[in-house]
């Protein structure tokens, strides 16, 4: 998708996870403490509201600093953000703002459509929910001071396309942070005088053939000047057509979407107990969810009924797997810096699971089994790396491979092929010399092309083993005791020698007819033109420097014939006699 318009410019420092929050907070606007409320917006008094009290310390951020702090997060890291304008806001639309509805994207490659997974993260729906776009502006600088500097997270922008949209409703969170605390809808103006729309009640519903989760259904109201409003129809509103053509342009795979309060974890169906068909995988992730920020786990439903809320559409009508949840415990708007950065806190590791959850949204047991030690000992072959490969869907054999690098250098690969049994792969990185560093990393496939790497976060965590010596040396073996004839060749033969690391030369030495010999290689050969036994010395010489030596006796016999060089002079000596003789006999005629 093309940026509908690119925004800013700006360089600022790094900043990275909630010490972003607190560096920011006096950027923001001050909010009074707010009593308990109830979750369910169907029991408040659209015309009441509690007197302000005493402001705390903590500062929640209006749209124009949301605004500036995401055009300062693309500066900062333009290599992997990138900030769209998806639409306005309806009073954008009327000429009465300037309030754009802002997504940024993280990833490597950011301008690339890549084809990995991805992964949609919304905030503040409701205008009063002010928690719900601090979590989602700060995973935006989580994740982009975290690149490079933290393995898990640097793992995921690499793999992931992530989009997060931290303010759904920036005329109601202005309007609510300026002039009413409690406002929930947009600022629409409707024909009956009265404002707003419940962006959560005015989308298309579930889509899923089921008249009872149809738009404008349970949960929602058609009074105007009530809370949960669902508007005139479905996707009225420019703020929900924005998140809705943000999803038809893309595949999302999973949705994270911010709302206040309650601490719970929640998945369709929302307008009726009946069970979605992926109800397992939904019920799964939800709890892991829960697991990690303390939250209840339960269907949406369990709340209260609605329809046209976003899950229900997301997942009836785009198969995404949506998740909403409700931050915090008692309050829509935290007063407290404490208790505010706590529920900031408590949702980063769920948000960083559901991003890496996108890639196997069924979370098909799919293993790599590696024993990587820490040194290994110089081997000319090179040096096998093995592994036990299994997917429930199947294991794709023609996609294993071996990434590797020596002492840092450029990253090559080698393929893995079956051996030893079904499950087991092996792959052969080259030989490298005594004293490199090799690190190395496995990738593998299953059928449905979900990946998988040993280590799990790879590169950014590696196999790493330094090549050594080895301690044991070489076994030197000259072979057997050799009989041979005058000017017969005789061949050599060292090959029974042996070393754990491989051996890096054969040097052979014997006296003959006076002079040292010097052979090298593990099969030479020698013509022996003089009868006599010869011991010839065999030295090995493995890649540490051991070495070893053995000896091999060989009995040359018969007459000894003169070798060429010892037969030049005389017969040149001959030849000028004759030639002398022939002269004077041819003068004398």
């Amino acid at each position: 998708m093309n940026p509908a318009s690119m925004v800013g410019n700006l360089r600022i420092a790094g900043l990275f996870s909630c010490v972003f929050c607190l560096s920011l907070l006096a950027t923001g606007v001050q909010v009074a403490a707010s009593p308990s409320e109830s979750p369910d917006p169907g029991l408040a008094d659209a015309g009441s509201h509690a007197p302000e009290v005493q402001a705390t310390n903590y500062v929640y951020h209006n749209y124009t600093d949301i605004k500036n702090h995401l055009v300062a997060i693309q500066a900062q890291h333009s290599d992997i953000s990138m900030l769209y304008d998806i639409g306005n806001s309806w009073e954008t639309n009327q000429g009465f703002a300037d309030r754009d509805i802002l997504a940024m994207k993280i990833s490597d490659n950011v301008a690339v459509d890549e084809d990995e997974p991805e992964v949609l993260v919304v905030g503040l729906h409701h205008a009063r929910e002010w928690t719900t776009s601090e979590i989602a502006l700060e995973l935006a600088a989580n994740l982009t001071d975290g690149y490079q500097n933290d393995t898990r997270i640097s793992w995921l922008v690499d793999n992931r396309e992530i989009w997060i949209v931290p303010v759904v409703n920036p005329d109601g969170l202005d309007y609510a942070l300026e002039t009413d605390q409690w406002w929930r809808k947009n600022r629409h103006a409707n024909i009956d005088g009265s404002y707003g729309v419940d962006l959560n009640r005015n989308y298309g519903g579930s889509m899923n053939g089921d008249s009872a989760g149809a738009w404008g259904g349970a949960g929602s109201s058609h009074v105007p000047s009530d809370e949960i409003y669902c508007g005139v129809g479905p996707f009225s509103e420019p703020e929900t057509q924005a998140i809705r053509d943000l999803v038809l342009a893309h595949n999302f795979t999973l949705m994270l979407d911010y709302h206040s309060y309650g601490d719970l974890v929640m998945w369709p169906w929302g307008y009726n107990t009946n069970k979605t068909a992926d109800d397992a995988d939904l019920v799964r992730i939800g709890t892991e969810f829960a697991r990690l920020n303390g939250y209840t786990a339960e269907q949406s439903v369990g709340l209260y009924p609605t329809t046209g809320d976003s899950i229900d559409w997301m997942y009836g009508a785009e198969d995404v797997y949506p998740f909403c949840f409700e931050v915090g415990q008692l309050l829509f708007h935290p007063t407290s810096t404490a208790d505010v950065l706590g529920v900031i806190g408590d949702n980063l590791p769920p948000a960083h699971l559901g991003i890496e959850i996108a890639g196997d949204r069924q979370e098909r047991p799919f293993q790599i089994e590696h024993t990587a030690v820490s040194a290994r000992d110089y081997s000319s072959p090179g040096f096998p790396i093995d592994a036990n490969v299994t997917a429930a869907r199947g294991v794709d054999v023609s996609a294993l491979s071996v990434f590797y690098r020596v002492d840092g250098g450029a990253w090559s690969n080698v393929g893995m092929g079956r051996f030893a049994g079904n499950d087991s792969f092996e792959a052969m990185i080259p030989a490298q010399s005594i004293g490199n560093t090799v690190d190395y990393y496995i990738v593998g496939y299953d059928v449905s092309g979900v990946e998988l790497m040993s280590p799990r976060y790879a590169p950014y965590e590696l196999h790493s083993f330094l090549v050594t010596a080895g301690s044991t040396p070489p076994i030197a073996e000259a072979g057997d005791v050799r009989l041979a004839l005058v000017g017969e060749t005789v061949v050599l033969d060292g090959r029974g020698s042996t070393d754990d690391i491989g051996i890096e030369s054969y040097a052979w030495s014997f006296t003959y007819n006076g002079s040292l010999v010097t052979l090298s290689g593990p099969v030479p050969v020698f013509e022996f033109w003089v009868p006599a036994v010869y011991e010839i010395t065999l030295n090995v010489t493995d890649a540490a420097g051991f070495f070893d030596l053995d000896t091999v006796n060989v009995t040359v016999s018969g007459e000894p014939i003169p070798e060429f060089g010892s037969l030049l002079v005389p017969t040149v000596l001959l030849l000028i006699v004759a030639v002398g003789l022939w002269r004077r006999t041819s003068k004398g005629s």
